[in-house]
Formats: C-alpha cells, sequence, structure tokens
C-alpha cells in the first residue's frame, strides 16, 4: 500500500494564511490579472506561478525540474503529478480545475476522501503526499458558486446553497447563491472554508485511463497517427473521453493501443495531455523534457483545428491530428 501521510487541517490552514500574506505583499506583476496563483508551501518557504484566465496559461505539477510548481523528489509524488487551468463558470467567472496525472497518488483536501479531478470556485487547499498546495483567486471575475463539468461546460440549476458574504460591519454571514447541477458520473459538491471564503469542490471525472477507451471507431470519435521516421500506429479516441483528458507518453498509465512501439527515450513518461474543452481539443505539453512544437516552434498548448494539425513531439515524433468531419 501507497504510503499517504496525513496533513493536519491546521498545518493546511497555516500554509493558507502564508500563501495570503505572500499575495498581499508579493501581487502578480500584471494589476489586472484575473485567473489563479497556485502555490506550494514547505514550512515557511513559498513558491508560486500565476496563472491568467485569458489566455492559454496551465500549470504543470510535480517534481521534474521542467514543473512549473515543483515538489521536492520523493517517493511520495510523481515527476508530473497534476495539471491545473483556469474555468469559465456559467455566469462568466472563474473557476480552478485540477487534475490528477493517473498517478497512484491522490491527492486530498480538509477531508479523506481521495480526489482524482476536481473543479473550484474559490479558494483551493490540497495535500499530496507530504505536500501542501493550493490556488487563490485572483482578480474581480472569480466566483464561489459551485459548478459542475458537462463537455467542459457549466450549466446551472434552480436551487439556493449559502455562502459567506461581509456585512457592512465586515462579518461574515450566509446568503443565497444557485447551485450547479452535478452530472450523475460526478461526485457530490461539497463546501469547504480554507480561509475567510467558503468554497465549492465538485469532483468530475478524471484523466481517462487506458483500459476506458473503445477499441473501435464511431460517429463522435476523433483519429490520431504517431509517425516516426521508419513506424507508425493509429488510433481513434471517443470525443467524450478527451473531455476527461487522454495522456501520450511511454508511461504505464499513457495511452497505449499500438502506439508506445512508436516512441523512443526522446519522449517524456507523461509527455503530453490531450484535453477538450467545449468544442475545442488542446494538446498541452507536459513539461516534458524534448519540447512538443508546431510549425517549428516550440509550444505549451496546442489548439487543434477542426481541419487537423502535425505536431512534433520530441525531435523526431509526428503526431498528425487527422480533420474532423
Amino acid at each position: 500500500m501507497i504510503d499517504r501521510p496525513r496533513i493536519d487541517v491546521a498545518t493546511m490552514q497555516r500554509a493558507m494564511s502564508t500563501a495570503e500574506a505572500v499575495l498581499t505583499l508579493n501581487p502578480p506583476p500584471n494589476q489586472d490579472l484575473e485567473g489563479y496563483r497556485l502555490f506550494r508551501v514547505s514550512g515557511g518557504d513559498v513558491t508560486w506561478f500565476d496563472m491568467p484566465a485569458d489566455g492559454n496559461a496551465y500549470a504543470v505539477i510535480g517534481s521534474h525540474p521542467r514543473c512549473d510548481v515543483r515538489f521536492a523528489a520523493g517517493d511520495d509524488v510523481s515527476v508530473r503529478h497534476l495539471v491545473a487551468t483556469c474555468c469559465t463558470l456559467p455566469e462568466g467567472n472563474i473557476g480552478l480545475r485540477l487534475m490528477d496525472l493517473q498517478t497512484g497518488i491522490p491527492f486530498f483536501v480538509d477531508d479523506d476522501i481521495p480526489r482524482r479531478s476536481i473543479v473550484v470556485s474559490g479558494p483551493l487547499l490540497v495535500r499530496v503526499g507530504k505536500h501542501v498546495i493550493g490556488g487563490l483567486p485572483v482578480g474581480d471575475r472569480t466566483s464561489n458558486h459551485a459548478v459542475r463539468i458537462s463537455s467542459c461546460g457549466m450549466t446551472d440549476e434552480e436551487g439556493p446553497r449559502p455562502v459567506a458574504a461581509a456585512t457592512d460591519g465586515g462579518e461574515l454571514v450566509d446568503k443565497v447563491q444557485p447551485v450547479i447541477a452535478l452530472p450523475i458520473t460526478s461526485g457530490a459538491t461539497t463546501s469547504h472554508r480554507f480561509g475567510r471564503e467558503i468554497s465549492h469542490i465538485t469532483s468530475v471525472r478524471p484523466v481517462a485511463h487506458i483500459e476506458d477507451l473503445a477499441p473501435r471507431a464511431r460517429d463522435g470519435y476523433v483519429r490520431i497517427t504517431l509517425q516516426s521516421y521508419d513506424r507508425s500506429a493509429a488510433v481513434e479516441l471517443a470525443e467524450q473521453i478527451l473531455e476527461q483528458g487522454v495522456l501520450l507518453g511511454r508511461a504505464d498509465n499513457c495511452l497505449d493501443r499500438g502506439l508506445r512501439a512508436v516512441l523512443s527515450t526522446h519522449i517524456s513518461r507523461t509527455h503530453l495531455l490531450l484535453l477538450r474543452e467545449g468544442s475545442d481539443i488542446f494538446a498541452l505539453d507536459l513539461c516534458s523534457t524534448n519540447g512538443t512544437r508546431q510549425g517549428g516552434q516550440r509550444v505549451r498548448r496546442v489548439n487543434i483545428p477542426a481541419e487537423g494539425a502535425a505536431i512534433t513531439l520530441g525531435p523526431e515524433l509526428t503526431m498528425i491530428w487527422h480533420p474532423r468531419t
């Protein structure tokens, strides 16, 4: 059994207080930034990554030297462990999505429920192994509303939910906000107080495991081909699976079905995440060692058009995304 050290809530709350103080003393250089500040706290040491919502920003979290938010190396975390990205809530406000990259170590909030993929409105504080990380909303468009993901979009449902609101005297009281419906396949939405605000966390489908992928194509699938100088392999993926996220790389938890035979050691163990957000499909480089390129330029995030695209992984492997009809 994997050792999952229990960090007490008081320690996590101190980490949040430290991160809030650092944000006050070191605000984002761009005063107009709207999004999230991701942070890692180790003792009194705080590192952070500012992630705007109005661009292609996302963060890879792990122990690899190229990760955006780095853990100290150890057997309690993976080299590329989590991906965080901003998402837009129904009313136009900003939330945070956190996804485990099919590691053997889930993350936890202020309870003992293992999490693999969540959407949060408001501040976030989680523990991963012996590490504490979190996110602080930045800007006026951040929200305390609970959300669900459906095709990576959000939908509302009638009904009240109490959230914290300040009175004229500065005291926190409860007020009513709308509840967001949950898909049957999701866990319940829960409320958590990490600091002065109440956050709502919704569990959603985790990054797809290789065994979840359908063996044959039909309507609603996309086709990709991996091609090296002497080998190639093709696979078809359900668009619904892409909403959860699909990993490409040499690790056992990545998509295989013949693709791994094409991969060389120039490809990172978890190299690329394919993710659908609404009607868009993205390829996210997971801070790979040898990079991902399009048109000869190194890129982090590629929006794959309906007419298809060619992307280079490492120095020589081409991923051909066939046109969608």
